[in-house]
């Protein structure tokens, strides 16, 4: 995947929309999905789909992957910390499609569990993110926002792969040597 520009605000206007558009349309989803989840799915045990993937509501009070555990002020402050972040990228740089799209994952999600963090109970800074959507009966439980942290390392990574692949077909064709 070709490295983002600098170019100090300006650039193809319609990435940076798309990146937003996207982050609108994860952290929207993401948030009806758990309202949804938070009243319609019974607190006492879980709802069997296909195979083993199941539905149950669970509030989630540590960071990713269950570490940082009691240190919520501190997950809280970290994940707005991160949509700034996210926010001035997608703004400051020049972006491609791929970037877009990748960038806007990573918001959507930020925004999605940041909302959460922020506003849920039992205080600002100290609410659970209500994660709905477990996919084995084995622990580990996700909601939309998680799902679309890790779709954009995916795409983060399937670009990067075909823009090598790419970049070389391209050597191979000047009659370059490719490494």
């Amino acid at each position: 995947m070709p490295e983002p520009e600098r170019q100090g605000g300006r650039g193809p206007r319609r990435y940076r929309r798309l990146a937003f558009g996207i982050a609108a349309a994860v952290a929207l989803a993401d948030q009806v999905a758990k309202q949804l989840a938070t009243r319609l799915l019974p607190g006492e045990g879980p709802v069997h789909l296909l195979g083993g993937v199941h539905l149950q509501l669970y509030r989630n009070f540590a960071g990713p992957g269950g570490n940082w555990a009691g240190h919520t002020v501190l997950i809280s402050i970290f994940t707005v910390a991160a949509a700034l972040a996210l926010v001035a990228a997608i703004v400051r740089l020049r972006l491609d499609r791929v970037t877009a799209i990748a960038l806007g994952l990573f918001l959507g999600g930020a925004i999605g569990n940041g909302l959460d963090r922020l506003l849920r109970g039992p205080a600002p800074l100290h609410g659970g993110v209500v994660d709905w959507l477990a996919p084995s009966a084995h622990g580990g439980s996700m909601n939309i926002a998680d799902l679309a942290l890790n779709a954009a390392i995916v795409v983060l990574v399937a670009g990067t792969l075909f823009s090598m692949r790419s970049s070389r077909g391209d050597r191979a064709a000047r009659g370059a040597p490719s490494r």
